[in-house]
């Protein structure tokens, strides 16, 4: 799912410690870096120039919106641990009667439940891990897959809207000057820049709606044992309010389980 990740696995797999210490900090600087930079640009020379003193103030609210739901399940990203370690001491061991669905993790040396493997970056196991974000700089898994989630579709929205009027700056900007100046070519290095952003959000967010469509995850793609639904599917991830969990990472909305014990298609 981390494109950036995926590209240096081979790396990370050698070098796990040098990776997060260095990878870590250089990805969650560039995605703020550039998230910042789209929304200055945007606000304070794209929006100005499109749009009429009322529509630019909504732009604003609404552009407000965007960039506190990206920054706010950045955040909750990294703060929520899906680690087996997380859970009470007390769940950490199997049930006698679902011993044989655990598996014994011989990194951690410790049982570990369905959908749990263990990740070498975060040197533990993950509770349904997903996969590894540098870009939140930790797993995405059962207790922060919601947030994660909602990173993706508002980056992409944000980036998508960044794209639109970039576009449309750049054709008026070129019908009215018919010749390429300074202030075009920046608008086009913007464009660009826009474009790659737009692309990979759009990217991590079509496998995360597959992900959440038929509750799997990123290295099970075609894996629908624990396929119940969409809305159950919709709950199991982001909670009993669902959806409405767009509005805002700190919406409280608990998980239906402690992501130790998981229903199948056939056990409906």
């Amino acid at each position: 799912m981390c494109i950036v990740a995926d590209t240096l696995y081979h790396y990370a797999g050698r070098n796990p410690r040098k990776f997060v210490k260095v990878g870590h900090p250089l990805a969650v600087v560039l995605g703020l870096a550039t998230a910042v930079l789209l929304f200055l640009v945007q606000m304070l020379h794209v929006a100005p120039q499109l749009l009429s003193v009322v529509l630019c103030k909504l732009y604003w609210m609404l552009a407000i919106f965007i960039m506190y739901n990206i920054l706010g399940n950045m955040l909750a990203c990294y703060r929520a641990t899906s680690s087996v370690a997380s859970l009470p001491e007390g769940r950490q061991v199997p049930p006698t009667e679902e011993k044989y669905l655990w598996q014994y993790c011989d990194l951690c040396q410790k049982p570990a439940p369905p959908r749990s493997w263990h990740c070498k970056l975060c040197e533990c196991c993950i509770l349904k891990r997903d996969h590894h974000c540098i870009f939140t700089a930790g797993c995405i898994g059962h207790n922060n897959h919601r947030y994660f989630f909602w990173f993706t579709f508002y980056t992409a929205l944000g980036t998508g809207l960044c794209l639109v009027s970039t576009f449309v700056l750049l054709v008026r900007n070129h019908l009215a000057l018919q010749l390429i100046n300074f202030a075009t070519f920046l608008d086009s290095v913007l464009f660009t820049i826009t474009l790659f952003a737009w692309v990979a959000a759009v990217h991590m967010l079509a496998f995360q709606m597959h992900v959440v469509y038929l509750n799997t995850s990123y290295y099970q793609m075609l894996d629908r044992k624990y396929d119940l639904g969409v809305w159950s599917n919709c709950r199991t991830i982001m909670g009993q309010r669902g959806l409405w969990t767009f509005l805002s990472p700190t919406i409280k909305s608990p998980l239906p389980h402690d992501g130790t014990q998981w229903r199948m298609r056939h056990s409906e």
